[in-house]
């Protein structure tokens, strides 16, 4: 017993030991700050939030098969509860939505790649909504991926809705999602269907309550926008002339145009030094000049330049100069993906889009004649003056006669 207790004691007196030296007091602080971000990752409700994988450039390929359905969130308003489920690919777990909203998704079906979107309004919903860009409180937090799918999902079948495209028509009884409902939601729950341990409003997240519905405050700013005549998810360039006037060089042997600015929308997104300006037709020897008259070879960065064309090669079928263009913007792109008997689904991802312009500039001289009208002053003068000679002339005339008779 004596020996057991000794070896006891030794055995203390060695952790203490080892207790006491740096090494332990670094590994205790290390796990004090690994325990406190362990326990903030948690969350009020004590759910961590994983984070839903960004879609890559390369997009979703050309085919994938479609997952599980994930988990299952309401949105809740008048007594009504709006179902979406969170879905994504089975390969890597890629988020995707649904395009039909009265067609039925199908679990574990190959969708292969089909015609690209064209519809800039619906690009423009999936490059504002979740994974590109997130849902926020009224606070300014960023709604949990539950929440965030939710609102992406509705946003897009309320705009599809809305445009009635196929497979979205109507807000018939046997649609398994009410239009008018969801316009009304103010609280959306996931987790246990009868505790639903897991809820948010416009306020937060937090328990708080809101009369505010997700639809007036984030669903519908994005449709109405979605639906403008010049809606886009990409930037646009532009090219602008300051006036239709032609002026002659000092030489008498060039045409000068008035400024031409190159202008773009969200600029922001525009590659650099992806712009570039050409001429497509033009009189023979026609050049881009700056405003010195010096021509142009770098137009790479090019925002504001000056067409001089020699005036010998102008001629009757020539005079119009047809200006392009070109810039790539990072912006968003995406493809249908579709399978018989499936729900079509699709995701948008980030690439660089090109987008091109042009401008026709036509060459109507017409020179500048100095003005010969006088003013007011110089047209008194003249009719004074040939008032006056008027008179001299008539005396004139009256006074010889008589000067002939009286000899």
């Amino acid at each position: 017993m004596e020996k057991i207790y000794t070896d006891e004691k030794k055995d203390k007196s060695i952790f203490q030991q080892i207790f006491k030296t740096q090494l332990s007091k670094k590994l205790s602080v290390a796990m004090i700050i690994v325990s406190f971000f362990s326990f903030m990752m948690m969350g009020v409700t004590g759910v961590s939030y994983a984070a839903v994988p960004q879609i890559p450039e390369s997009g979703l390929g050309d085919s994938f098969t479609t997952a599980d359905p994930g988990t299952q969130v309401w949105g809740e308003g008048l007594g009504q509860r709006i179902p979406i489920f969170m879905y994504s690919t089975k390969e890597n777990g890629y988020p995707i939505y649904c395009m039909e909203r009265n067609v039925g998704y199908v679990a574990g079906t190959s969708m292969s790649k089909a015609e690209k979107i064209t519809d800039q309004g619906l690009l423009y919903i999936m490059a504002n909504v979740a994974p590109h860009k997130k849902f926020v409180d009224e606070s300014g937090n960023v709604f949990p991926d539950e929440v965030q799918t939710w609102l992406s999902q509705a946003t897009i079948w309320q705009y599809l809705y809305e445009k009635n495209v196929v497979g979205n028509e109507g807000n018939s009884d046997s649609s398994s999602i009410d239009m008018d409902a969801l316009k009304t939601v103010t609280k959306i729950t996931w987790g246990d269907d009868v505790l639903n341990e897991n809820a948010c409003t416009m306020a937060g997240c937090d328990g708080q309550e809101s009369s505010k519905s997700f639809y007036t405050e984030r669903i519908a700013p994005l449709v109405n926008n979605a639906k403008q005549s010049n809606v886009s998810a990409n930037g646009t360039i532009t090219l602008s002339i300051t006036n239709d006037q032609i002026s002659v060089s000092s030489d008498e042997k060039y045409y000068l145009t008035s400024k031409v600015t190159i202008g773009t929308t969200n600029g922001s997104n525009l590659v650099e030094g992806s712009v570039n300006v050409e001429i497509s037709s033009a009189p023979k020897g026609t050049v881009l000049v700056n405003e010195n008259g010096e021509e142009i070879k770098d137009v790479s960065n090019l925002s504001e330049f000056y067409v001089k064309v020699p005036i010998e090669n102008v001629t009757e079928d020539n005079k119009v100069v047809s200006l392009s263009a070109t810039g790539k913007f990072r912006g968003y792109d995406g493809y249908y993906y579709r399978a018989d008997g499936a729900q079509t689904v699709s995701s948008v991802y980030t690439t660089d889009i090109p987008t091109s312009t042009g401008l026709d500039i036509p060459l109507n001289y017409t020179p500048e004649v100095p003005p010969t009208g006088m003013n007011l002053a110089q047209s008194i003068y003249f009719i004074g003056l040939v008032v006056l000679l008027c008179g001299v002339g008539i005396i004139y005339a009256n006074v010889k006669p008589k000067t002939r008779q009286q000899q």
